[in-house]
């Protein structure tokens, strides 16, 4: 059995492979049960599984332990153990941290591919957190970006994430105080917070404008990353129904608040790359909101696996 590590996975996950990878997987599809979460003491304990029939099966295990700052450790930390469907034989042990950031920006940038301008130039990413260097380099992947801007609640973060990026990417990063101005602006919006009130506003946005909306952050029914007059006036897409409609604050508070209806969710992904696949066009703005779903680590896993064994 193999162990990979976040090094390796750096190398093993190229962002384009991984969308393409991801594209093909939700063609395929793959057995998805619902998470199982236990309380350990004040930690919690997420187990998310899923399999292909005849063809992998993963298991992500996640502890997320809110004292671990005060020991210099990162509150959420997880381990994917990838294994043979039809054996149970282990094939791999991997960093869970990395997949799942590798596997979300690269799903973003997916549903980027479908919902936003072909000739998308601009990006405006709100949140600066670990999660957003990932995120702004699948979009990059996707899109031929020039330039990116970068918000967060502390200017010094984002301008540090601004400065190494700018030494990676083809693009100018530039972090800014405030998001007003660009989200009028930008092609791609991207939002990878904890916020529990909107960040993200309608009035800010250009609705003459195709502007491409992605939702990262929020994973409870109390978090909010964009309000009720975006989530208006967009066509609205998730990830997988079941996610979205199990927890997503932004899909099911406006919901709540008779602002939109499920009918006003256009698809997820398996229609998306569904190759009859027409875009709605009731908007200029659509909007993304991505819960995360055990199928993603699965062909993320799955694509680290192989890659290794025919590299």
């Amino acid at each position: 059995m193999k162990y990979f590590s976040k090094e390796q996975l750096e190398t093993l996950l190229p962002y384009a492979d991984l969308i393409e990878a991801l594209k093909k997987g939700f063609q395929e599809g793959g057995e998805v049960p619902l998470r199982h979460v236990h309380m350990v003491g004040d930690n919690s304990l997420l187990l998310m599984p899923s399999w292909q029939q005849d063809g992998m099966l993963g298991l992500k295990m996640t502890m997320v332990c809110p004292d671990n700052p005060a020991q210099d450790l990162e509150s959420i930390q997880s381990t994917y153990i990838l294994s043979d469907a039809v054996t149970g034989v282990p094939k791999a042990i991997m960093d869970g941290d990395e997949l799942t950031c590798r596997r979300t920006s690269s799903a973003s940038a997916l549903a980027s591919s479908y919902l936003s301008p072909k000739d998308a130039s601009t990006m405006l990413m709100m949140g600066c957190g670990k999660l957003a260097e990932h995120l702004i380099k699948a979009h990059s992947a996707a899109r031929d970006l020039k330039e990116i801007y970068i918000w967060g609640r502390r200017f010094e973060t984002a301008d540090k994430l601004a400065q190494r990026l700018n030494t990676e990417l083809n693009a100018t990063i530039t972090a800014i105080t405030s998001p007003e101005k660009y989200a009028n602006i930008c092609d791609i919006i991207s939002c990878a917070t904890y916020a529990k009130e909107p960040i993200l506003k309608g009035k800010w946005l250009n609705l003459d404008k195709q502007q491409h909306i992605d939702l990262v952050g929020g994973f409870k029914f109390d978090m909010r990353e964009a309000d009720n007059d975006t989530m208006a006036c967009a066509d609205i897409y998730v990830d997988t129904f079941s996610g979205a409609y199990a927890e997503a604050g932004d899909i099911l508070r406006p919901i709540a608040e008779k602002v939109i209806t499920k009918e006003d969710i256009r698809g997820d992904f398996y229609d998306l790359v569904d190759k009859n696949f027409i875009k709605s066009h009731h908007h200029n703005t659509t909007v993304f909101k991505s819960v995360g779903t055990a199928l993603e680590d699965l062909i993320a896993a799955k694509l680290a696996y192989e890659t290794n064994e025919t590299g």
